[in-house]
């Protein structure tokens, strides 16, 4: 199979986006024909084909050092290069956090590596990501495996320092190596992360890596907790069946992996690599394979969760078994079952995430615009139906029916003029949302925590200022979700209201989900809840304490704030889109019709050439909406169906 199944996976990812682009621009082209586009609406769909080409499927691998994550990894995606291409033989494990992917604006593959030192400074490990002046870049020619790979081992270099400074980079000395020139001194990573490049077939259509080494690399970089893991769409756990489930496996799994289990979209495993070490050439098959089955049974009892969910493998017999095309061998290394349970939770999970963020936004635009051209036409019937009593020389119904027409459009003026002040209504109420949760608001309640915990005395009464902080969060959260809702409940009177004014079918207001980013914030707080109890008991000096709270937890949050307010002022301006798409539609069918027939009046058009002209409209407009509703359609049968729980069960995959 060799890496059939991800290849195959992805390359489904890729049509299934290049089949929802090609809806998207079809939809905006037709938007235009039928005078219906604006700002909000073209700019709404550029995003979402900009999102379309950006987004990644990602996997990331968390674990104690010594696992086998890295040789797994090899296994997986690189054994085409006919050798380790991320060093992870004995004693040369990767150090630092590593990233692998396709940088499409990059000019050549690249190793980006960011100093440790740059923990001393209290800028946000995802702010680093666009200065490009904080990191170390090394080449890598990818066409010569053997210098890749040298150069892939810059990511395991450490270096000597002072137990007092390991603790101010963030570390727990006591899990730290001891200098062998210097006891004195322990080693750490040299680098605080690693960002690698290049042109390969599968990381080229968009799959994103992620290794996280140790307990030390994920205990003191809080933000691959809070921002990497959750991102991925499956989160490998890697143990390794000659160690057993260890007091460290425990602590990484209890305070970094556990907490996910219930994120959607994010599928957990644990993989019980090195199964190689249970393989007995003396006893049969039979015997081997309960030996594995008893070893997964303790694990998955130790984990509290279903033996299905563990996977054992040997990574380093599959990597072997690739290189040499040995096909026994990698079955008995059980690398297919793994790549199978992986595609297919990656694919899924990442297909289900983009719907319900995006896609399915994308399917009310367009259920909206439908609406629209179904009144125009409705609008076109009713004017058809009354030039149809015009056949024969009738001059005073003509004139009833041009008094009609200017009477419905200094209706139409006044009834639009009404709307103007709950509309100005709603904008002020978008603006309180915003004032609710602005800047100035959450850097009050920062400043005040800063200041409460540098006069905090003890590891108790900072937790406790934290968890003032927390409740301070979580007040301006509810606050947020009570305006939202007042404002939900003006949109949906104001829509309401123009139905009943307009004499139009209902249209159905956009809602602010202030539901779901209170459970998004809550995530962050749960997690940096434990996080920031950890941090408590193993820092003893509260400086580095504090630093490490801002740099995370606080960072953690102002950053949700920040997406939150911009995505407040995205609904303020589309919420009343649909509103104007009809008010437009509206206005210009009661302008033309008025036109036409002042034009019959004055003879200069003919009772037969209005009806046909009008048929041509109508004709077209079921045309236009017939290819509307033949888009949602499209869009439709193109969600992903939901699974009945955030992971695919082995068995199914196993199929």
């Amino acid at each position: 199979m060799d890496q059939g199944q991800f290849v195959e996976s992805i390359n489904d990812f890729e049509q299934w986006k290049q089949s929802i682009a090609r809806e998207l621009k079809g939809f905006r082209l037709w938007m235009r024909r039928n005078q219906l586009s604006n700002e909000e609406s073209d700019t709404r769909i550029k995003q979402m084909l900009s999102t379309l080409d950006s987004e990644y499927l990602t996997i990331a691998f968390a674990g104690e050092f010594s696992r086998g994550k890295t040789e797994l990894i090899n296994a997986i995606f690189f054994s085409e290069y006919g050798q380790r291409i991320l060093p992870s033989q004995a004693g040369r494990t990767t150090m630092c956090p590593t990233e692998l992917f396709y940088d499409i604006q990059a000019q050549s593959s690249y190793l980006r590596l960011l100093p440790i030192e740059t923990r001393l400074k209290d800028t946000p490990l995802s702010d680093y990501q666009n200065m490009k002046e904080s990191w170390i870049e090394i080449p890598l020619l990818t066409d010569e495996p053997k210098e890749m790979a040298q150069a892939m081992q810059s990511i395991t270099q450490t270096k000597s320092v002072s137990r007092k400074e390991a603790l101010e980079l963030g570390f727990d000395s006591n899990m730290l190596d001891e200098c062998e020139e210097n006891p004195e001194k322990v080693e750490i990573p040299a680098w605080r992360h690693a960002m690698v490049s290049f042109n390969h077939s599968l990381l080229k259509r968009g799959l994103r890596i992620v290794d996280t080494p140790g307990l030390n690399a994920l205990g003191s970089e809080p933000e691959l907790t809070y921002n990497l893991l959750p991102q991925a769409q499956a989160v490998v756990f890697v143990l390794a069946a000659d160690a057993g489930v260890t007091a460290s496996d425990m602590q990484i799994w209890e305070e970094h992996i556990e907490q996910l289990k219930n994120r959607p979209n994010l599928g957990i495993y644990a993989v019980l690599n090195k199964i190689d070490v249970l393989w007995d050439e003396l006893s049969d098959q039979k015997k081997t394979e309960k030996a594995i089955s008893r070893v997964v049974k303790q694990t998955a009892r130790h984990l509290k969760i279903s033996d299905e969910d563990i996977l054992p493998v040997s990574a380093q017999k599959a990597l072997l078994a690739r290189i040499r095309d040995d096909e026994p061998l990698k079955a008995r290394s059980q690398i297919d079952e793994i790549e199978n349970v992986l595609s297919k939770t990656v694919l899924g999970n990442k297909e289900n995430a983009m719907w319900d963020n995006i896609l399915g936004e994308s399917t009310h635009l367009m259920e909206d615009a439908k609406k629209v051209l179904q009144s125009r036409k409705e609008q076109l019937e009713k004017q058809r139906d009354e030039i149809k009593g015009l056949q024969g020389n009738n001059e005073n119904q003509l004139h009833d029916l041009v008094e009609k027409s200017r009477i419905a459009r200094t209706e139409f003026k006044k009834r639009h003029l009404a709307l103007k002040p709950s509309q100005r209504l709603l904008e002020r109420q978008s603006e309180v949302l915003l004032d609710v949760i602005s800047h100035d608001a959450l850097e009050e309640i920062i400043e005040r925590t800063l200041k409460e915990l540098v006069e905090s005395k003890t590891s108790v009464g900072m937790m406790r200022t934290i968890k003032r902080f927390y409740q301070a969060i979580e007040n301006m959260m509810n606050e947020f979700c009570r305006e939202a809702e007042l404002s939900n409940k003006m949109a949906e009177s104001m829509f309401e209201k123009f139905s009943r004014d307009f004499d139009i079918e209902l249209l159905q207001a956009r809602y602010l989900k202030a539901k779901h980013y209170r459970r998004q914030l809550q995530n962050i707080l749960d997690d940096a809840d434990q996080l920031n109890r950890n941090l408590m008991l193993t820092l003893t000096e509260q400086s580095v304490a504090v630093r490490r709270f801002f740099t995370s937890t606080v960072s953690a949050v102002a950053i949700f704030f920040k997406r939150v307010r911009k995505e407040v002022r995205q609904w303020s301006h589309e919420v009343m889109l649909p509103l104007v798409q009809q008010v437009n539609s509206l206005r210009n069918t009661l302008e033309d019709n008025h036109d036409q027939l002042i034009s019959l009046q004055k003879n200069e058009a003919t009772v037969e050439g209005r009806l046909k002209a009008l048929n041509a409209l109508i004709f077209e407009l079921e045309t236009e909406v017939h290819n509307a509703s033949t888009s949602v359609e499209k869009l439709r049968s193109s969600a992903p169906k939901k699974p009945t729980s955030n992971v695919v069960e082995l068995a199914t995959a196993r199929r």
